[in-house]
């Protein structure tokens, strides 16, 4: 991986982790979320507008990413209401990783190297004691538990589908840019309609709540992952979906200096974990 992916993807790691406690400090966790997902797709249909079309290629591959980005941001919603972020966020991020990089052998037959794979299993570790160590104290309930372990197979399936994605979209970073902005503008599309349906008329001015704050989460949330989908195009699938899992010690960090989250000593190791892992994928 080249330095310039490298620092890319730490970059939309800290992005990831921001609209994430936006989301948390909100609140209605779910209109949050909603918030976010619509203001991802204002950005989404800005940026369409002026980049050039994904290759037709890709276009199937538009409409699986955002049906299962509607899941992702439903799970999302509901991840956020009984637990911390430093704790929710780093088990839903935890197993994804590992979970693309296998989908990713088996499907595209994308296999990492030695150094990527100790890095890959460095970042898991790392995260996954992240947030194991707040279950353990109990920031976190058995519901949102489960909440959380299955949006890791969501992240890992989506990962996957925009990698490959991407890849067909076109030859350069502009026809990336253009795929996410497709998937987020059709993901806001399906999504909203499902938001008004499930909370009713109430969801229309709570949508409109703190434009200035939500507009900031949307273009983190668009900025920060269309990032990553161009990086896929550049590096394995696998070790892009590993180093942005960085983003679990922005959380932290967040978490603890702004949410009032109490920081425990195995959060520290866990950090090291993680950025064994960073320093392993810069070199793989």
């Amino acid at each position: 991986m080249t330095t310039f992916v490298w620092t890319a993807v730490l970059v939309a790691a800290l992005l990831h982790a921001l609209w994430n406690s936006l989301v948390k400090s909100a609140g209605d966790k779910f209109m949050g979320s909603a918030r976010v997902a619509l203001w991802t797709g204002v950005v989404a249909i800005l940026v369409a507008l002026v980049a050039p079309a994904p290759l037709a290629a890709s276009l199937p591959y538009v409409i699986a990413s955002a049906l299962i980005h509607v899941v992702y941001f439903l799970l999302v919603g509901r991840l956020y209401r009984n637990a911390d972020l430093s704790v929710a966020y780093p088990l839903m991020r935890g197993l994804a990783p590992l979970a693309a990089t296998a989908i990713a052998a088996v499907t595209l037959r994308e296999i990492p190297d030695a150094v990527a794979l100790v890095g890959v299993l460095g970042l898991v570790a790392g995260v996954a004691t992240m947030g194991l160590s707040g279950l353990a104290h109990g920031r976190i309930d058995r519901a949102t538990l489960i909440v959380a372990l299955a949006n890791s197979a969501v992240i890992a399936i989506y990962s996957v589908i925009d990698g490959a994605g991407a890849r067909l979209a076109g030859p350069d970073a502009a026809h990336a840019f253009a795929y996410n902005a497709w998937s987020d503008a059709l993901t806001a599309a399906l999504y909203l309609p499902l938001v008004l349906a499930l909370r009713g008329k109430a969801a229309g001015p709570e949508l409109l709540r703190d434009p200035l704050r939500s507009a900031f989460a949307g273009l983190a949330a668009f900025g920060g992952y269309a990032i990553v989908v161009w990086a896929m195009t550049q590096s394995t699938i696998g070790a892009v979906a590993a180093l942005r899992e960085c983003s679990v010690v922005f959380a932290a960090i967040i978490g603890i200096a702004f949410l009032g989250e109490p920081y425990r000593g195995a959060r520290a190791g866990a950090a090291l974990l993680i950025l064994g892992g960073v320093i392993a994928l810069r070199f793989a």
